[in-house]
This record gives structure tokens, sequence and C-alpha cells, in this order.
């Protein structure tokens, strides 16, 4: 579900800013990339982190008479990095690109089976929240991925959750039996 979910998000991005692309900022950073046709917004994924307080202690599913071992959903948040490439047009047009990015989150925030028809159905919605980050925290993340600020801006996307039901079953204890035996 984490390519389905920055997908969607790319696909939706791309109505704004048609060229938006999914991909490593390091390899624009350290020259590995191809400049002339680097999209104007790259959406890197910078951190997963898990959402423990949403998990249910719950380890079956009842279907009927039957009962499947399950082990709780996971539920992540992801952290996105969405960066405006300065390399072909200049700064001005980057700029305007991370204001588009941002205008486009503050209208459409939410994305769910309603609002984004196209959305994986294995989603159930997909929040986004803008982090504000101090300049010691940029620079931290702009050092780890090789020091070489473009102008960004960081969104955590909530409600990624990760599921499967184990092919493991077994019957529902309807009765139990009991047998006293008198000394």
């Amino acid at each position: 579900m984490l390519y389905e979910a920055i997908n969607c998000i790319k696909t939706e991005l791309r109505g704004v800013i048609p060229t938006a692309d999914i991909g490593n900022i390091n390899d624009i950073v350290s020259g590995t990339g191809n400049t002339t046709n680097d999209p104007p917004i790259l959406i890197s994924l910078i951190n997963i982190e898990e959402n423990r307080i949403s998990r249910d202690p719950k380890n079956y599913i009842q279907a009927g008479s039957q009962i499947q071992l399950k082990n709780p959903a996971v539920h992540l948040n992801l952290t996105l990095l969405f960066t405006a490439l300065t390399s072909v047009r200049g700064y001005e047009f980057a700029l305007k690109n991370l204001q588009d990015v941002i205008l486009f989150f503050q209208g459409k925030y939410v994305f769910d089976q309603i609002n984004t028809p196209d959305m994986d159905p294995g989603i159930e919605k997909l929040i986004m929240e803008m982090v504000s980050l101090n300049t010691e925290q940029l620079n931290h993340i702009w050092s780890i991925l090789g020091g070489k600020y473009f102008p960004s801006v960081v969104y955590k996307v909530r409600m990624i959750t990760i599921d499967s039901v184990s092919p493991q079953g077994g019957m529902i204890i309807k009765e139990i039996e009991t047998n006293y035996h008198e000394k």
C-alpha cells in the first residue's frame, strides 16, 4: 500500500503540476539524475512510522462458523518531501511550483474513495498534514539527503493500513464438555 498511496497522491497532484513525479531526491542531489528532464516537483519518501495506538489487539477474525488467524493491521504514517527542482527553469519557477503544491493540499487534504475514485480500493483514506520544520530540522534532513538544499515542503500522510489474513483457520468452539470424576 505504500506505493499505491504515494502514486495516488502523485496522480492527483498532476492535475496541478502535470510532470510531478516520484523519485529519490538523492539522485538529483548527487548528480546521478538527468537534470534536463527532472520533474518540477519530486515526491520522495523520507520516513515511515508505525501508529501503534490504532492497533487492534484481536488476532483472529470470524467468518460464519470459521475462524482465521490474523495479526493486527499495521497502521503507518508516511513523511513525504515535495521538492521543487530549480535545474530547468530557475528558482522563481520552483517557488511557483512549491506554492501550487501547498495550495493543492490546502484545498484537498483528505483523499477517500468518494473524492478520489481512482484510489486503490485497499486504501480507506489518506490525510495530508503539513509538517513545519525549524531550520535545524531542515538542516538535518538535507544533510542526510546530501546537503544541497532545494525549496521544499514536508507532509505527513496518515492512515496507510497494511493488513492481511492468514489462510490458517479453525472452527469456532460451540460447546465445552467436562467430565468430573468423583472419588
